[in-house]
This record gives C-alpha cells, structure tokens and sequence, in this order.
C-alpha cells in the first residue's frame, strides 16, 4: 500500500521564494480561447469528442479569450501576475493539406498568438509557452492509421509543428514546454476513454502513446537545443516538460510488499 507526504504546517522550517520565481496563471488553448470557426482553425479532437461524448460541453465560445484575451491581460496585471503559460491550438496554427498528407502553417493562426505575445510582454508579464495541450489536430489524428499518438509518424508531424513556433516566437519567448501533463491524456485518452479521443478496449494502446509522446518530447528538446545555438531561439530561452504525479510513500517501509506498491506507483507515474 501507498499514502501521500504530510507536512505538518505549524512545526515545518518557514521558507522564502527565490529571487527568480515566478507567480503566474496557467490556461489550455481549447478550455479557454473560443472562436472554434475563426481565424482559420480548423476542429481538434476535443471538437469532436465534445459532440459525441454526452455530458460533455463544447467549447465553442469558452472563455472568448480569443476576442478578451487583452481585457484579460488588464485583469492579470491588476492581480499582480508575473507570468502567464498558455497553449498553442495546433489546428489554430497549422491547418492539414491533403495533398501533402501533412500539416500547412496557417497565417492567421499565428499571428493571433504573435499578437498574444507582444500585450503580454508589454504589459510586463512572462509568457510561458506550451506546445500541446491535448488538443489534436482532428484531421491529423484521424488521417493517421493507427490514429493519433498510437502512430508513431506523429514524432514527425509533431516535430514540423514544433520547428514552426520554435522559428516564429523563439526570438520572443524565453519558457518554453513541449507537453502538459501527458500521464492524463495518454491514459484518459487512450486507456480509460474519458478524454478524447475516447479510446479504450487495449491494455497496451497507453504505453504505445506515451512511448510517441516521449520521443516527439525528446526530438522537439533536441531541435530548440540546435535552433537556439544557431542564434534561431533566445539564447537565455530554457525548454522542458510539464509532468503530474502523486508522491507515494509505502505505508509500512518496513513491509516490502508496500515498499514495491509505492515504488511502482512512482514507476507508472513519472518513471522514477
């Protein structure tokens, strides 16, 4: 058996932030954007999901972010704010092109992001860039057989993606991450079924997810590492992941069935 840390809060070593830390806000491009026809975007997975999941609510408007993202900028700086991670909608930014089975740059799509970048720095707040939050590009996922993560020639796909905004906003943006939470999407998504795309019925499609996931991690790091000696990207700018787990402690350290539950709760988690 497994228990979460405790910290007791009246006896624990009072603490100080460091000086470079930074106090932000965090939101994902389909949760909060909107304007699912505008600008050239074009339906993710969720859009789909979203449809023929009862119970779930398309984001078709969700926040209006898309048309309010200055007001909430004003909102962010009243706050104090210093920093603020958003998502990139790939199917905002890049549009699929049939003739070339792949995916196109859609102009409109990353100007609005460009525009994004520049209120949020004038107005003296760090972005924070994440590449993928989740939501697939649709005609991306279902073009590829096996579809989506579960081919392994979205590496590439995410790669060409990835390259793209390292070249548009790399001389801008200084944090950057390559995924947020992948344990969720890649379980929910190809395992248990609750997110989109809604799979489930195969114990090994998650692990076959997560391995695409952790290579296209590995080639994009591998690229910005390049892009940015190369003068393409910040030299200051850092990149990593976004990863969410659970500390497991066994219940009785002394008991190695417990020692085992807790270190293979670590295991499936964060592979450590």
């Amino acid at each position: 058996m497994a228990v979460m840390a405790r910290t007791d809060v009246a006896t624990a070593e009072p603490r100080c932030f460091p000086e470079d830390f930074l106090f932000g806000s965090a939101t994902a491009s389909y949760q909060v954007e909107g304007a699912a026809k505008e600008g050239g975007r074009t339906p993710s997975i969720w859009d789909q999901f979203c449809r023929e999941r009862p119970g779930v609510k398309c984001a078709n408007v969700a926040d209006d972010f898309y048309h309010r993202y200055k007001d909430d900028i004003k909102l962010m700086v009243e706050t104090g704010l210093q920093s603020f991670r958003f998502s990139i909608s790939w199917s905002r930014v890049m549009n699929w092109d049939s003739a070339l089975h792949g995916m196109r740059p859609n102009p409109e799509g990353i100007a609005f992001y460009h525009s994004l970048i520049d209120e949020l720095q004038s107005n003296g707040i760090k972005p924070i860039l994440t590449l993928y939050h989740w939501d697939l590009p649709l005609e991306l996922h279902t073009e590829l057989s096996p579809q989506g993560w579960l081919n392994s020639d979205i590496v590439e796909h995410y790669l060409e993606f990835a390259t793209l905004m390292f070249h548009e906003y790399g001389g801008k943006v200084k944090l950057w991450t390559t995924f947020n939470e992948p344990l969720s999407f890649t379980s929910s998504g190809y395992s248990t079924g609750r997110e989109a795309p809604g799979f489930t019925g195969s114990p090994t499609q998650v692990y076959t997810a997560t391995h695409n996931v952790l290579l296209s991690h590995a080639r994009a790091v591998q690229q910005f590492r390049e892009l940015k000696a190369s003068n393409v990207i910040n030299g200051k700018a850092r990149i990593a992941i976004v990863l969410n787990a659970d500390y497991a402690y066994p219940l009785d350290s002394s008991n190695p069935a417990d020692v085992e539950a807790a270190s293979r709760k670590m295991e499936f988690d964060v592979g450590c």
